[in-house]
């Protein structure tokens, strides 16, 4: 998930505006089509989950060398969730708080992320409510997602950062932008997905259109008693684009 401190890439990819306003338009015709659904798909719900993590890996990008604990509460009405992620990691200074709201219609969701990271080596400094595009700390990205059917199970993502910390030498934005197909499928008792990303431009994840993040992800459920069980995960990761390789593994407490 997420993005981190400062971005030294450069380019523009202005055209990408249209694409995020396109997202917004779409999102509020959803939510006002949502207010129209009737009461019995109005439940809330409350889900809170921790991950623990040997590292803080994000589309191939290697944000975190430490372990990291990385909680995550969203509440959920209807089609709506709204939540909170983030990301501690042990011996980092740059911890990540994030705030997320998705509208899912089927196997189709869009999502507005605000990442946020913090410098506690500089506390005084830090402006959580300053969103001046050219200095905020805030980066907001939009994301279209078909999540796949049983039927057809492949995985699709598109995101675009459109709103400031995703800037290059001179301020301006980036509009990095990101591509994943992702394929699940099971294997004995395991649950195995295959993934593919890439930029289509220069920006946050590499400094030209590449592939940066290809690997295999492993999850099982460990029982250790009837009523506890452990979920475990395993990810091999290549960036081809930066020519690095990393395994990360993780828990997660739910």
């Amino acid at each position: 998930m997420p993005i981190r401190r400062k971005f030294d890439l450069n380019s523009n990819l202005a055209s990408m505006k249209k694409l995020i306003f396109s997202l917004l338009m779409l999102l509020l015709a959803f939510s006002l089509r949502a207010q129209e659904e009737t009461s019995s798909k109005n439940d809330i719900g409350l889900d809170l989950r921790i991950d623990m993590v040997s590292r803080y890996l994000w589309r191939g990008l290697l944000l975190d060398n430490n372990p990291c604990i990385q909680p995550d509460l969203s509440v959920s009405m209807g089609n709506f969730t709204i939540g909170s992620w983030a990301s501690y990691g042990y011996n980092s200074n740059f911890p990540e708080i994030d705030l997320y709201l998705t509208y899912e219609l089927g196997p189709l969701s869009f999502t507005i992320f605000d990442y946020y990271n913090e410098d506690e080596t500089d506390l005084p400094s830090i402006k959580y409510f300053t969103w001046d595009r050219e200095i905020t700390s805030h980066a907001l990205e939009g994301t279209i997602a078909w999540n796949g059917t049983e039927s057809f199970p492949l995985r699709v993502l598109a995101a675009t950062f459109f709103y400031g910390n995703d800037r290059d030498a001179d301020g301006k934005q980036y509009y990095s932008t990101y591509f994943e197909l992702g394929y699940p499928f099971s294997l004995n008792d395991y649950s195995l997905e295959l993934f593919l990303g890439a930029t289509p431009a220069k920006g946050l994840y590499n400094n030209t259109a590449n592939v940066v993040n290809i690997g295999i992800t492993a999850s099982k459920e460990i029982k250790f008693t009837e009523n506890f069980t452990l979920p475990i995960k395993g990810s091999f990761v290549v960036n081809p684009a930066q020519e690095n390789v990393f395994f990360v593994v993780g828990i997660t407490l739910q």
